[in-house]
């Protein structure tokens, strides 16, 4: 069960308090799960998705972005490939998380797959893409 004093805490404070609990190999196992598909946000073999600020039942790819959100806060990820790999994930919002996992975690991106999101179809990817790329503001 999810302690309710940790309901009013910031997604990057509730991911610590989770490392603290479970571990960080834990938490960093279960957020690449859920980044790459292989968990859900109701897997019994980890812990209440509510550590990472998400919420049962919502449509799969908030799993995926809770996932990368997570890998934000505690990371780097252990297998950074599967970071690069979720920047062709067919929801906007987990291209965008990815990048910057990317970028805090200075990832390497030996595909240039992160060039390509200068091209995606949504604004908001299209410039963390700038941002990971270390374009200055006045370029963007």
């Amino acid at each position: 069960m999810f302690p309710a004093p940790y309901r009013r805490l910031t997604p990057a404070e509730n991911a610590r308090h989770a490392v603290e609990l479970f571990g960080r190999d834990v938490v960093v196992d279960w957020c690449e799960a859920l980044l790459s598909g292989v968990a859900t946000d109701d897997d019994p073999r980890y812990p209440d998705i509510a550590w990472l600020k998400g919420h049962i039942g919502w449509p799969a790819y908030w799993s995926r972005v809770w996932g990368a959100r997570g890998l934000l806060h505690i990371g780097p990820p252990t297998r950074p490939l599967l970071v690069v790999d979720a920047l062709r994930d067919d929801a906007w919002r987990v291209r965008e998380m990815a990048l910057k996992v990317i970028v805090r975690h200075e990832l390497d991106d030996p595909s240039g797959r992160v060039a390509e999101r200068l091209e995606d179809p949504v604004e908001r990817v299209r410039q963390q893409a700038m941002r990971t790329l270390g374009v200055p503001p006045s370029a963007r």
